[in-house]
C-alpha cells in the first residue's frame, strides 16, 4: 500500500513522470550492465541464463529499460485511461491478477477486480458488498462535488497527452471516449474509466441520494471563519447546518492534489468546448444546481437544457447536506433504500451478463467465441470464452490418450 500511495502522489505531479525513484534505479542497473559488458569485467560478463546463451547483464539492462518505459509512459493516467486496448490490457494482465493484493476493504482504498475502490460509486460499494446496507445506514457519508466546467479543466490537466494536446482537442476526444456511457449507460471500469463518469453517478441511484451529505467544493471556503459560516447560512450554502462529524472532517481535510496552472479554469473555454462539456455532464448541472453559464465569460452563450433533460432532472431528489435528517430533526433510517440499491445493482450485473451472451450469439467453436468476444469487448463473455477454450483443450488432450479399456 505504501508503494500504491507513492505512485499515486507521483502521478498527481506529472502525467509522464521522469524524475522518479524507479527510473533512478533502472538507470543505475543499465549503467552497471553496460559497464560490465564494455570493459569485459569478469566473471560478471560471462554469466549467462541457465539453458541459454543470454548474458545476465544484458537481461538485467533489458528488464530495467522495460520497467522504466512501463512506469514512465504506460502505467499513467493518459495512456491507461484513454487508450482503450491498453486500458483493457492493463486491467486484464496487471489490475485483475496483481493489484488485488493492494486492496483494503476496511479503509476503502487500493484496487481490486472492480476497479480502484476509492473511485467506486456509492451504488457499486453497496452492490459489490464492500459496504453493507446496515453499515451505510449507520455511517456518516460525504461527497464533494464541483462545477462541471472547472472539473473538466482538472480532468484535462490529469489526463492530457502532455503539453502538445490543447484543451479543445482533449474535450473532443473525451466525448468520443465517453460513448459507451452516453449511448449504453455503461458504468463499469472495463467500458468507462472512472474519470469519465458524471458526479451524480457517485452520489445518487435512480434519482435517490445515497450519501448523507453532498457539499460543493466552491463553498468549502465558508468553513474557514466565523464570518464565512454566517454567510453560508445566509445564502443557504451546502456547507451550512452540516452534521458535526462532517464539518470536522472538512475542516481537517488537506488539499494535496492541486496542480498549478498557467491560467484560470474559465479561460480555457470557447463556445465549442463549453457546449461539449455541458452535453456530457448536463445532469450534474441540474442535480447539483450549477449554472450553465460561466459568469466570468459573458462572451460565451450558455447552453440551455432540452425539455427531455429537464424532465429527467426532475426525477432526482434535491441534493442535500443531510439527506438522513427528517423534518422533525431526527435521523431517518435508509436501510430499505440501501437494500433495494444493492439488489438492483446485483440484478443489473446478471442481466448485463445475459445480454452479453445474446449479443455474441451461440457459437459452436470456442475459438470463434473468443474472437467475437475480443472484438465486441464484452468482459464477461471474454472471460467465459477463455474458460471454454481451456476446457476444450483439456478434453482434446484427454481424448488423445485412450484408456486401457479402449485398447
Amino acid at each position: 500500500m505504501q508503494y500504491f500511495f507513492h505512485r499515486y502522489r507521483t502521478l498527481e505531479k506529472a502525467n509522464f513522470p521522469i524524475a522518479t525513484r524507479e527510473n533512478a534505479i533502472c538507470l543505475s542497473i543499465v549503467t552497471l550492465s553496460l559497464s560490465i559488458q564494455l570493459w569485459n569485467i569478469t566473471p560478471f560478463s560471462q554469466w549467462t541464463i541457465p539453458f541459454s546463451q543470454i548474458p545476465v547483464p544484458s537481461l538485467l539492462a533489458s528488464a530495467a529499460l522495460f520497467i522504466s518505459l512501463f512506469t514512465t509512459f504506460v502505467a499513467t493516467a493518459p495512456i491507461i485511461g484513454r487508450i482503450t486496448p491498453i486500458h483493457r490490457w492493463y486491467l486484464w494482465f496487471v489490475h485483475y491478477p496483481l493489484l488485488r493484493v493492494m486492496e483494503s476493504i476496511p479503509w476503502c482504498t487500493g484496487t481490486n477486480k472492480h476497479g480502484y475502490i476509492m473511485h467506486l460509486t456509492a451504488p457499486k460499494l453497496l452492490g459489490y458488498g464492500y459496504v453493507t446496507p446496515e453499515q451505510m445506514d449507520g455511517m456518516c457519508s460525504l461527497a464533494i462535488v464541483r462545477n462541471p466546467y472547472s472539473r473538466m479543466v482538472s480532468i484535462y490537466g490529469y489526463n492530457r497527452f502532455g503539453e502538445m494536446e490543447d484543451f479543445k482537442t482533449f474535450v473532443r476526444r473525451w466525448k468520443k471516449l465517453m460513448k459507451p456511457y452516453l449511448e449504453d449507460g455503461e458504468k463499469e471500469e472495463w467500458y468507462t474509466p472512472c474519470h469519465l463518469l458524471p458526479q451524480f453517478e457517485y452520489t445518487h441511484y435512480n434519482g435517490k441520494q445515497l450519501v448523507q451529505s453532498v457539499v460543493k467544493q466552491e463553498e468549502l471556503k465558508y468553513l474557514k471563519t466565523r464570518e464565512g459560516a454566517e454567510e453560508a447560512i445566509k445564502i443557504d450554502s451546502s456547507v451550512s447546518d452540516l452534521p458535526n462529524i462532517v464539518r470536522e472532517a472538512l475542516l481537517g481535510m488537506p488539499h494535496t492534489n492541486k496542480r498549478a496552472t498557467s491560467k484560470k479554469w474559465y479561460d480555457y473555454y470557447d463556445q465549442e468546448t463549453l457546449d461539449l462539456t455541458y452535453e456530457m455532464y448536463k445532469l450534474d448541472f441540474e442535480v447539483f444546481h450549477y449554472k450553465s453559464e460561466i459568469e466570468q465569460r459573458p462572451d460565451l452563450k450558455p447552453p440551455r437544457p432540452s425539455r427531455r433533460d429537464a424532465m429527467q432532472a426532475m426525477k432526482f431528489d434535491r441534493f442535500s447536506r443531510d439527506s438522513f435528517m427528517s423534518r422533525d430533526g431526527k435521523r431517518m433510517s435508509q436501510a430499505s433504500l440501501f437494500n433495494s440499491v444493492r439488489d438492483s445493482v446485483k440484478l443489473e450485473e446478471v442481466l448485463k451478463s445475459m445480454n452479453d451472451d445474446n449479443d455474441n450469439g451461440n457459437v459452436g467453436s470456442s475459438g470463434v467465441s473468443l474472437r467475437r468476444s475480443s472484438v465486441a469487448g464484452r468482459k464477461s463473455q471474454l472471460l467465459r470464452a477463455v474458460v471454454e477454450r481451456e476446457e476444450t483443450s483439456e478434453s482434446v488432450g484427454d481424448s488423445s490418450h485412450p484408456s486401457k479399456k479402449d485398447d
